[in-house]
């Protein structure tokens, strides 16, 4: 409320951009120093009884020119560092007040300065471009060090590192709140969201991070109020408002972070907020607007500068009945125990009485309702908590309490923040890539392929009017999708690349309070995963065809022909910082769900990337940089492909762009986690690392063997898989074809892998390989190699195995040769001019009993393990069927699997060999007569 006994002003400094700070004694008592500066180049030392006592004056000057300070940070145990107008950052100890040195310098004043929480590091920055991390660790020797530059826009007003040290938060004077990974260097938020400030003006536009872990970033907003974001999420959790009648200059949260200050750039007022009930609890009037607020670190008390030059101590700032700003909230929390009675070590002192009685004194009964409140500052502001891995969970008082791990973020593959040139990828792909590019009041898109054969004609730039978020590039148009605000709804919009009919592109806005999350544009449809776990399906003409429940939060979308991959929350992560993730491949053409299941990620990590090999293997990347495909062996497995530990190096990230059978392709990122988009039409450059499997090395020769035939094994399932699934006749032959190309592939790294083990005599490990070889010449090749080591035991039982599936290979053809026979005999009599009669199957009879091996067209093209492969045809014709699995007694004496007859192999085979059999039979018959 506004009044109370009025502020003793005294004159600290001359008319114009003055700081003020507290400065905490060592150990934290409450005989802290008070610190101000202004443009009269004076550096004071304060009586914090009596503000207008100076203590300590230090002139700022440099060569006997006394320059403006403008900005001044102090830190417990640190030196005392000022920014002025002749572009340097001066340091000074404390208490003597003797200047030490440079911090650093620039080029133009230097208006921001921020501490770390530890106070080993301070951000430096001004009118310049970027902002400089200073080691101060040695600053009392006179020795700083320039660690990291942000590099951030020129024109900075206020700098503020979060409690965690993780993140630093700056404001521009043209409003632009920005949010940087101080490990990575990385921009996490760029938004145009705080009041734009005159160059010449003393507004600071100050933002400040909740001192309980960062859980809130406040800043001051567009309408006279102040906005708190949630971290990681970065998105508003609520606004405090309806106080100052202009724009707000200053924040600042009291120590344990139940209050917040304001002060207003032209209204002249300060304003105190109870941040948990979002309501004013003080306001007072000043004889100037305030140029710097600072709370004290342990009494309830508040320091006010003026662009006048006066200066206040507010005491007793927050009213009697309330905790101080520096009451423990542990402490709080036992205030209150059943029946009323205060819990033990709850009469907390702050500032020297407890915390019950406030300043003022007054009694429990007096105060016991305004301390029944627990755990109702995250209930209350209503904070979702999404975005990172690790944020915190309000158990409490001041509602944080313990910390706990938080869902992931969802994510559109092949997409980047915004950078530091206002530019992006919406999507970025082996297929082309999306830039989105900022301009004053509307952002530009532009689409751009690798292969310009394939697209001949060049993609129209697209005005961007709704703030696109979400790109994806499909075969034939791209899908984007915007986030809402205050003018539209959540937006989607598809642009085809080329179209015989004109209006074409369409746009649909979701209904509101419905977010698009992720977008995925496939060969004939459109995909949409939104906030209310719907995941909307739409023809490519804009029909809107299915609307599928997903069962948790969506997390991201892929697509790939008529293929659709989903992934989302399943349930929450696990104490253990594990997220829960399943998945769903759909068919959208047929309108079915291919397979689904937990989608595993590796301890701790978050999915990074989601995709399909250019084979169509479905394939996860996680933050860890483990590469996992899905393959048909053991009901649907995750086979770890690719281990980013053991071939990057430690200050290398691999950002995924595609995937190949053999390689994987991707934008290697130092000290970075993604790529920045270069200017102009230069591409990033984009690296091709070989799949290797992290197989166990016992042999170093021979893993890089079982790695790749690991590889094969996953690609051949999937290949066998997708043929016995085929639409028509074209599409199996086509499969069927890659497939057969597999097997000789693998069977020339076997060949390879029986060399080596040869070489080490590990015969009985020479058997085991040769049993899964798929065709005749490999074997072959294996019982030549074993006679070359004169490995005669070894040759006698490969030689065996040689005839036995020489013998099966006939057996198979006589029985394929049979059922032809039988086949036409059956038909024969069916036939009418002009059209066949359909007629039923054939009924077997005692005589004609089916087999209980025979396999069915379902069985038959199953996916190969690795130790039973088709054979090939020792005959000529077509050969064996690739994809049925081979027979127990088709293995060798010591191989796994039990032993069948010859006659269950004969009925195995009562099917049309495809024509893409063994190409090597008929030379191998040859061969033998």
């Amino acid at each position: 409320m506004a009044g109370g006994k009025p502020l003793a002003f005294c004159d600290a400094h001359k008319a114009g951009l003055c700081s003020v700070a507290w400065l905490p004694a060592a150990g934290g008592t409450a005989a802290a120093a008070l610190l101000t500066s202004g443009p009269d180049g004076r550096l004071c030392y304060r009586n914090p009884e009596v503000p207008a006592e100076v203590v300590k004056d230090i002139t700022n000057s440099c060569q006997g020119t006394v320059g403006p300070v403008h900005v001044l940070a102090a830190a417990e145990g640190r030196p005392v560092v000022t920014g002025d107008d002749q572009n340097f950052a001066k340091v000074y100890s404390h208490p003597k007040g003797e200047h030490i040195g440079l911090a650093t310098r620039f080029t133009l004043p230097v208006r921001a300065l921020a501490y770390s929480p530890s106070g080993l590091n301070l951000a430096v920055a001004g009118d310049d471009e970027g902002i400089k991390l200073v080691d101060m660790s040695d600053a009392e020797q006179g020795e700083c060090r320039v660690f990291r530059q942000l590099a951030a826009q020129a024109y900075i007003r206020c700098l503020a590192y979060d409690p965690e040290g993780a993140y630093l938060a700056s404001v521009n004077a043209d409003g632009t709140l920005n949010v940087w990974e101080i490990d990575s260097k990385r921009q996490l938020l760029r938004k145009k969201a705080c009041p734009k400030v005159d160059l010449s003006s003393t507004a600071r536009s100050q933002a400040a991070w909740h001192p309980d872990g960062g859980a809130l970033l406040a800043a001051p907003g567009t309408e006279g109020d102040v906005v708190l974001y949630e971290r990681m999420s970065w998105e508003v959790a609520f606004a405090l408002g309806g106080q100052h009648t202009g724009a707000v200059s200053l924040v600042a949260f009291s120590k344990n972070g139940l209050y917040l200050a304001t002060a207003g750039a032209s209204d002249q007022a300060v304003v105190v907020w109870d941040v948990n009930e979002r309501k004013c609890l003080e306001k007072r009037l000043l004889p100037g607007s305030a140029t710097g607020l600072a709370w004290h670190p342990s009494n309830n008390a508040l320091a006010v500068i003026t662009e006048d030059g006066q200066l206040a101590v507010w005491d007793g700032v927050v009213p009697p009945a309330l905790p101080g700003p520096t009451a423990d909230l542990d402490v709080l929390n036992g205030v209150r125990q059943k029946g009323g009675e205060a819990a033990p070590g709850g009469a907390a002192m702050a500032d020297g009485v407890s915390v019950l009685e406030g300043a003022g004194g007054g009694t429990l009964a007096g105060a016991s309702d305004e301390y029944d409140r627990e755990d109702s500052f995250l209930a209350d502001s209503g904070l979702k908590r999404r975005g990172g891995r690790r944020g915190r969970l309000g158990r409490g008082y001041g509602g944080f309490g313990m910390e706990l791990p938080q869902a992931q973020e969802p994510i559109q593959p092949g997409a980047t923040e915004m950078g530091d040139t206002g530019r992006r990828y919406l999507a970025y792909s082996t297929l082309g890539s999306i830039v989105l590019k900022q301009e004053e009041d509307h952002n530009v898109v532009e689409v751009s392929f690798h292969d310009t054969s394939r697209m001949r004609k060049r993609i129209p730039l697209l005005n961007d009017f709704f703030g696109f978020s979400l790109g994806s590039l499909g075969e034939k148009g791209a899908l984007y999708a915007s986030q809402s605000n205050r003018d539209s709804a959540s937006t989607v919009v598809y642009r085809p690349y080329e179209s015989w009919a004109p209006n074409s592109d369409w746009t649909l806005a979701l209904p509101k309070g419905e977010e698009a999350e992720c977008c995925a544009a496939g060969g004939s449809f459109c995909a949409v995963a939104t906030s209310r776990r719907q995941l909307r399906l739409l023809s490519q003409a804009g029909t809107q065809t299915h609307l599928i429940s997903l069962a948790g939060a969506p997390v991201t979308l892929a697509a790939r022909g008529h293929q659709l991959v989903a992934v989302w929350h399943a349930a929450s992560p696990t104490a253990s910082g594990d997220q829960c993730l399943h998945y769903a491949l759909y068919d959208v053409a047929e309108q079915r769900q291919l397979h689904g299941g937990p989608l595993p990620l590796s301890p701790g990590a978050t999915l990074s990337w989601l995709g399909f090999s250019e084979e169509g293997l479905l394939a996860a990347y996680d933050s860890e940089g483990e590469l996992r495909l899905r393959s048909g062996d053991f009901g649907g497995a995750w086979v770890t492909a690719f281990s980013a530990a053991t071939e990057r190096k430690s200050t290398e990230q691999y950002w995924v762009v595609g995937l190949g059978a053999k390689e994987m392709q991707c934008i290697v990122c130092a000290n970075s986690p993604e790529p920045a988009v270069p200017s102009g039409s230069a591409r990033p450059v984009v690296t091709v690392v070989p799949l290797r499997a992290p197989v166990v090395a016992q042999d170093a020769a021979v893993a890089p063997f079982e790695a790749e035939l690991l590889r094969h094994g996953a690609l051949m399932s999937h290949l066998a898989a997708s043929a016995a699934e085929a639409r028509d006749g074209g599409e199996a032959a086509e499969l069927e074809a890659a497939l057969h190309s597999a097997q000789l592939e693998a069977d020339r790294v076997s060949l390879r892998l029986v060399q080596k083990l040869l070489a080490t005599e590990r015969h009985a490990r020479v058997l085991e390989v040769a049993s899964t070889l798929h065709n005749m010449p490999a074997l072959e090749g294996a019982l030549k190699l074993a006679n070359h080591h004169r490995a005669t035991a070894l040759a006698e039982r490969i030689a065996a195995f040689i005839e036995h599936r020489q013998e099966m290979e006939r057996a198979a053809a006589e029985a394929a040769a049979e059922e032809e026979e039988y086949d036409e005999e059956m038909l024969g009599g069916q036939r009418q001019h002009g059209a066949i009669t359909p007629v039923p199957g054939p009924t077997f009879t005692d005589a004609h009993q089916a087999s209980p091996a025979a396999p069915t067209a379902g069985n038959m093209s199953r996916a190969p393990s690795p130790l039973a492969r088709p054979g090939s045809a020792a005959g000529g014709g077509g050969g064996g069927n690739p994809f049925a699995r081979k027979l127990a007694a088709d293995q060798p004496e010591n191989s796994p699997g039990n032993a069948a007859s010859v006659a269950a192999a004969a009925a195995a085979a009562k099917r049309k060999a495809p024509a893409s059999g063994n190409p090597f039979a008929r030379k191998a018959k040859a061969a033998k007569s």
